[in-house]
């Protein structure tokens, strides 16, 4: 807070400063304009001010969580899990949720990210889906890159890797999908439908993923509520 002497001095100090340049000059305006606003009067009203905006944030997040919470409804096509063998883990704060499960000497991973997806969500689920499916052997990994609208799946593209993925950009993982031969292309659907990769999974990544999305704006609203009542 300044004092009346300090007001004083800064006054003095731009009025002697515009005083020097032949380009800066100080109106009374400008003068009582500056005094105004390191007056006590003037900062107490500032600091009442950013409080009521603050609180007028804190009360719109708190109806915001409170309606979506109220309002949130697992669907039911989630409620028995994942088609079977399929397990699911998922963290909350993280936007990747992962179905895993082994078939002979293979282990699979699905990758769902919810901020990758292109299309907008419904309470139906999504339009439709965008994942991964990994398929490692020993050191190695075939990576199939997929989408689904719930009544069949579609293949984009297919890298060979490591398993721990592609370390650098430079590195060729593979064709473009539509431009391998048709009866390869045709093989690789049937080599992931063997995998329990199919329009039934599909559909339930399609829940999935809206799910996953309203649970984390839910905990998104509480997080920011939190940090701005501090």
């Amino acid at each position: 807070m300044f004092s009346k002497h300090c007001l004083r001095a800064l006054a003095s100090n731009c009025i002697r400063s515009s005083a020097r340049s032949p380009i800066v000059s100080m109106s009374q305006n400008n003068l009582e304009y500056l005094l105004k606003t390191y007056s006590p009067s003037y900062q107490s009203k500032l600091s009442f001010t950013t409080s009521a905006a603050t609180c007028g944030l804190i009360n719109a997040l708190k109806q915001e969580h409170e309606f979506e919470l109220k309002n949130y409804d697992k669907p039911s096509l989630l409620s028995g899990g994942p088609p079977h063998p399929y397990t699911v883990s998922e963290a909350i704060g993280d936007t990747l949720v992962t179905l895993s499960r082994t078939y002979l000497n293979e282990r699979i991973r699905i990758n769902l990210h919810v901020n990758n997806q292109m299309t907008p969500d419904t309470e139906d689920g999504a339009t439709s889906v965008i994942f991964n499916v990994q398929i490692i052997k020993e050191e190695n990994s075939l990576v199939f890159e997929c989408e689904s609208d719930g009544s069949d799946f579609q293949i984009h593209h297919v890298s060979y890797e490591p398993k721990e993925g592609v370390r650098q950009e430079s590195t060729f993982t593979g064709p473009v999908f539509d431009e391998l031969d048709e009866e390869i292309k045709i093989e690789f659907k049937k080599f992931l439908i063997f995998r329990g990769i199919n329009a039934d999974l599909g559909e339930y990544l399609r829940f999935l993923v809206y799910d996953k999305e309203q649970k984390e704006y839910i905990y998104w609203l509480k997080n920011v509520e939190t940090f701005v009542d501090k």
